[in-house]
């Protein structure tokens, strides 16, 4: 009985050593308060060092695809023109002078492919903390724009919309952001769809820059807290055989 008791207490250990599940904290126009939650992540990518499409292509452990079937050119902010909107409504780099436009520089209005700004980013070690800059060419009224964010398994952890707004002018550009409160369930995947398919006020081309996380070696070691607690529960287990075997020496 002793030894079942003790055999138990090792799994109780082992499971409270386990990692609960994950929180995300999404920062939605909140760049202040990522950076706080995040320890202010440097910007890993800002696209000045990149030129043509990049889909497919794997850029400091993100991996960039289009789920629209989309080119992702990185382009020269300065030379992004609306079709509908005029000079006015163009993509802002937030940092350096290239951003990342699904479909070119010149920026359509309607449902062609070129128009379609959806952006999938996979991530070769898992994130628990990543932000962008969304840039708006305009807005009819609101960003039309989702989000959904991947665990291991293809889990979600968290979706749901952009939630920028405005009048149908020139918008310019909108952070957003998650943390996660726990590495075993960082995210793995990030997905933005874009629905904004009209020529109204006069469309909601967009664009993306000024990537935010810190890039991990694949196949990281845990944590050190992580570690210790493994270190813990092995060593528990330990003492159960060889109290174990002592039992059995004993009565023999």
């Amino acid at each position: 009985m002793h030894n079942k008791l003790a055999g138990l207490s090792a799994l109780t250990l082992l499971a409270s050593a386990a990692p609960a599940l994950a929180t995300v904290t999404v920062f939605d126009g909140n760049l202040a308060g990522f950076n706080a939650a995040a320890s202010s992540p440097p910007v890993t990518i800002n696209f000045d060092a990149l030129s043509g499409n990049i889909a497919g292509n794997t850029i400091s452990g993100v991996t960039f695809s289009s789920p629209d079937g989309n080119t992702l050119e990185v382009v020269p902010a300065s030379t992004t023109v609306s079709l509908l909107g005029g000079p006015s409504h163009t993509l802002s780099a937030t940092s350096g002078l290239n951003v990342l436009s699904p479909g070119g520089a010149t920026m359509p209005g309607g449902s062609t492919l070129a128009e379609r700004d959806s952006l999938q980013l996979d991530f070769a070690s898992p994130m628990n903390a990543f932000g962008l800059d969304i840039l708006f060419e305009s807005l009819d009224c609101c960003s039309f724009m989702s989000y959904t964010i991947y665990g291991a398994g293809n889990v979600v952890l968290s979706s749901g919309g952009v939630n920028a707004s405005g009048p149908g002018t020139a918008s310019g550009p909108w952070f957003f952001g998650f943390v996660s409160d726990n590495a075993a369930t960082n995210a793995t995947r990030i997905v933005f769809t874009e629905t904004d398919g009209d020529s109204v006020n006069p469309d909601a081309n967009v664009g993306y820059d000024t990537l935010r996380f810190v890039a991990q070696a694949v196949g990281a070691v845990p944590e050190p807290s992580s570690w210790a607690m493994m270190l813990l529960g092995f060593g528990f287990i330990g003492a159960v055989l060889r109290s174990r075997r002592s039992a059995v020496t004993a009565h023999s």
